[in-house]
């Protein structure tokens, strides 16, 4: 029988899953597993039996694999037609933009049939890392953290030599309602300005790699994004993403400096790291108001990551589409922004919430 705990430190916040057997779970039981892991925010199964293909499998039945670079490079090259061949062909495709995509597929990215399971490995093969990011240590972080529209759910499944390693995570949202209702109000309002920084994350990535990063992160100078959001589930957190954030929109720079300090020192209670247990445990996390890290021995480390939309478990739990802002302008920004990530994903077969 299924057994779930709670992870410490996370004030409710986290689930330990245990004696899954994937082979005979029904999709019902899977469903209101995803649904478990929506509220809790983090979800840690250990011991899964899980392979790449399974994994795929399974993760889709919760919502479909989302890349919103994509978007963006088929969006400045419209003549594509969403067609990767065709952009690679393309005359007017930019070197750099050539090299991201090249550096996307040699990390396991642009399979149609399987999803997109991108490696996350520090490994080599002929002097030559085969995944993303380089060995070492990864900061704190959420992914697409500078896009408006970021995709909201990471799955990250072990294959190999993960067992000297550690996925942090730091979960906001016990820290918003532990600050006094004057201070709370004001998170409310505050808005943060995002951009790229080279070496944030993990100071040993090469160009192509930081190229890559750069169009994940935070694709567009000086974006704005509220501080104060919920996720699909509507959980309300901070959105406040150490590697992207470089100020506060209205404040100078040394008051908007010792505000984020401020805040940045009163989440740290509330973060778990698991050193991973198995190679086939399965960590599956929020990326709206919970950041990540990852440390210890990385050199022969490898993972499996499946970014994803909670496309099907969204409407079975909410009845709705995920909006992750509370004002105006933000809501007609993200809804924009989704809408073109829809029509730029038609040509993967991929249906995604389109705002009108």
């Amino acid at each position: 029988m299924t057994r779930i705990t709670n992870i410490p430190n996370l004030e409710g916040y986290g689930v330990f899953v245990d004696d899954v057997d994937f082979k005979t779970m029904s999709r019902r039981e899977w469903m209101d597993l995803g649904k478990l892991h929506m509220e809790k925010l983090v979800m840690i199964i250990r011991k899964t039996g899980l392979q790449k293909q399974s994994f795929l499998q399974v993760m889709k039945k919760w919502g479909q694999d989302r890349q919103n670079y994509a978007a963006t490079l088929f969006a400045k090259y419209p003549e594509a037609e969403g067609n990767v061949v065709k952009l690679l062909r393309n005359p007017k495709l930019e070197q750099q933009d050539r090299d991201t995509i090249r550096e996307f597929f040699r990390v396991g990215g642009g399979n149609i049939k399987t999803g997109n399971a991108l490696r996350i490995s520090g490994k080599k093969f002929n002097g030559k890392p085969i995944g993303m990011f380089a060995e070492g240590e990864l900061l704190w972080h959420s992914n697409e953290s500078g896009d408006i529209a970021f995709t909201p759910a990471v799955a990250l499944l072990g294959v190999e030599n993960v067992k000297q390693s550690a996925t942090g995570f730091m979960v906001t949202t016990p820290y918003y309602y532990s600050v006094s209702d004057s201070f709370r109000s004001e998170l409310d309002e505050m808005v943060l300005i995002h951009n790229f920084m080279p070496g944030k994350i993990n100071p040993g990535l090469n160009s192509p790699q930081d190229n890559l990063m750069y169009r994940n992160m935070c694709p567009d100078p000086d974006t704005e994004i509220p501080l104060v959001i919920q996720s699909p589930a509507g959980v309300k957190g901070l959105h406040y993403s150490f590697n992207t954030v470089t100020g506060i929109k209205g404040m100078s720079n040394q008051e908007a400096k010792k505000v984020l300090e401020e805040i940045r020192k009163g989440l740290d209670p509330y973060t778990y790291d698991y050193w991973w247990e198995n190679d086939d445990d399965l960590l599956i996390f929020d990326n709206s108001i919970v950041q990540h890290r990852r440390l210890g021995d990385t050199t022969d480390r490898m993972c499996l990551r499946y970014q994803f939309d909670y496309t099907y478990l969204q409407y079975k739990s909410t009845k709705q589409a995920y909006i992750p802002y509370l004002q105006e302008p933000y809501i007609q920004r993200y809804k924009d922004r989704m809408t073109l990530i829809a029509k730029m994903l038609e040509h993967e077969g991929k249906s995604l919430p389109v705002f009108v």
